[in-house]
């Protein structure tokens, strides 16, 4: 009986620390998470690395294996670094980003829009259903690994796949959600803002960090203020706050969170994802 009870009780054990484990994107692989104590393990690497990203990716994970397969199948993989240009006034390419973070600029006369993309953005999504529409500018911010294909060519496969195309307009969507909740939150203090947008860039442009698990990598002071719409002086003062509050540590263009839970509860954020905020170390 006491031989039984053991088995069941490791059994039991065992279940309950596999369920505790969550792929996680960082960076340009992907890395296990444990929820309980949160450590992040080893990354994979090579065609294992990829396939995860692709799995994993918000926009890709939408379509049904044989069509994310198939779909993937026809881009072209490309790896850039910071400054990079990604798309150009002429906006010819669509790309999916896998992993990285970007810095895409939309001017509407004499207004422009910033917005930070990350994984599961798709830069080029509005111009495959309005030829009219005016192309934003794209460059890197950090190393980036995006799927590339001509639009013309995104064109025609929306054209022969409403999967595809209903995919597309949830990232559309999901920009405008992003707008509201993110950017357009004007009520709040600048400080607040600016916790609010780290949290969404935790959740997209993530890289591996030593002491807190993840960390965020390449937007500089000016980056993060063009995306709020305000001055730099603005995010420096807003980003003294955080560091009195023991909030962030920042290095150049890299941001360490020593806590995210109370960087959401701060920033006036609901989140469901979990949080690498609290690991001693990288295994």
């Amino acid at each position: 009986m006491d031989r039984a009870r053991r088995e069941r009780e490791a059994a039991a054990g065992g279940a309950r620390t596999k369920g505790t484990l969550q792929r996680m994107v960082l960076g340009n692989s992907v890395y296990t998470f444990d929820m309980e104590t949160g450590r992040v393990g080893h990354g994979l690497s090579g065609s294992r690395a990829l396939r995860g990203l692709i799995d994993l990716n918000p926009f890709l994970s939408e379509l049904p294996r044989p069509t994310r397969q198939e779909f993937a199948s026809t881009f072209t993989t490309r790896s850039s670094s910071r400054n990079d240009q990604l798309r150009g006034s002429v906006g010819s390419t669509v790309h999916v980003v896998l992993s990285g973070c970007v810095y895409e600029e939309s001017s509407y006369g004499e207004d422009t829009t910033v917005r930070l993309h990350g994984a599961g953005a798709v830069l080029g999504a509005a111009e495959i259903f309005n030829p009219e529409l005016h192309a934003p500018t794209a460059r890197c911010l950090n190393s980036t690994l995006t799927l590339a294909v001509p639009l013309s060519r995104m064109r025609g496969i929306v054209e022969h796949s409403s999967v595809i195309a209903a995919s597309l307009g949830k990232v559309l969507a999901d920009q405008l959600l992003v707008a509201e909740r993110v950017y357009n939150r004007r009520s709040l203090l600048p400080e607040q803002r600016l916790a609010g947008l780290f949290v969404h860039l935790l959740d997209r442009c993530a890289v591996p960090c030593t002491t807190y698990g993840r960390m965020i990598e390449g937007p500089s002071q000016g980056d993060l203020a063009d995306a709020l719409s305000v001055s730099r002086a603005t995010v420096e003062n807003a980003l003294k706050v955080l560091r009195d509050r023991n909030l962030v540590t920042t290095g150049y263009r890299r941001y360490r969170f020593p806590n995210e839970r109370e960087l959401a509860s701060f920033g006036r954020v609901r989140t469901l994802s979990q949080t690498v905020t609290g690991a001693t170390k990288v295994q």
